[in-house]
């Protein structure tokens, strides 16, 4: 699905009872600066590809089972 939105800025999809990993075709937007993942229920490892956004300024994962990696 993201893979069509590569100049997607900003993303909210808190509050919608999401569950799973966080995808990662999320990573080929590479335009965000704002990710609402909050208060779903994702779970699994943040993506280390993640710090490859490098226009992500915001990004809200509280209220899920996210961890980072050990």
């Amino acid at each position: 699905m993201f893979e069509r939105l590569p100049k997607l800025q900003s993303l909210n999809l808190g509050r919608n009872n999401l569950s799973g990993n966080i995808p990662m075709d999320l990573l080929k937007c590479k335009e965000l600066q704002f990710i609402n993942l909050g208060i779903n229920n994702l779970e699994g490892i943040l993506p280390k590809e993640i710090g490859n956004m490098t226009m992500l300024r915001i990004l809200y994962l509280d209220g899920n089972r996210i961890k980072g990696k050990k």
